[in-house]
């Protein structure tokens, strides 16, 4: 899949699920973000599930060439974010990292990498989520659990 949403500052949201009006305009253009550089694809966003893939790049693996476990944490967090925020940013609140926790079960070294992401729960403070990251051959790879911290929109004055 190769379609692309525009963003509003001229960025693009590979194969997004969603219109982008269901977010705040982007102060940076998403090439230039982490998220951007992550290259994830959306499958599917809702309040309660997000599902993105990913393929897995030289410069995403740590030196002995497995996925670098840094990029599982950043990857839930970014779902968790953006389906938060989705869900949130109409009614002047905006979500953002609170914590982040990995269980690694299995190295994953080549292919694509398929992250669901489910809301375990929430209040009109913080949503928990849990992912789980599987290989090609279906296989659980990793557990990640994130809190998103609910809060006011920052006064822009």
């Amino acid at each position: 899949m190769s379609s692309a949403a525009a963003e509003p500052d001229g960025g693009s949201l590979r194969d997004s699920p969603w219109d982008l009006r269901d977010f705040p305009v982007p102060l940076i253009d998403l090439s230039r973000t982490f998220e951007g550089f992550l290259d994830l694809e959306w499958l599917e966003l809702t309040p309660e599930i997000a599902r993105v893939q990913f393929e897995v790049r030289e410069n995403l693996k740590q030196p002995l060439g497995l996925l670098h476990g840094g990029i599982y944490s950043a990857v839930a967090e970014t779902v968790a974010s953006v389906a938060t925020v989705r869900a949130v940013w109409e009614d002047g609140m905006i979500g953002s990292g609170l914590s982040n926790s990995a269980s690694f079960l299995r190295p994953v070294t080549a292919g694509t990498v398929h992250v669901t992401g489910r809301c375990r729960g929430h209040d009109d403070r913080e949503w928990l989520w849990g992912h789980e990251f599987r290989d090609d051959q279906e296989r659980l790879c990793a557990l990640v659990d994130v809190t998103i911290a609910v809060r006011p929109l920052p006064d822009q004055r």
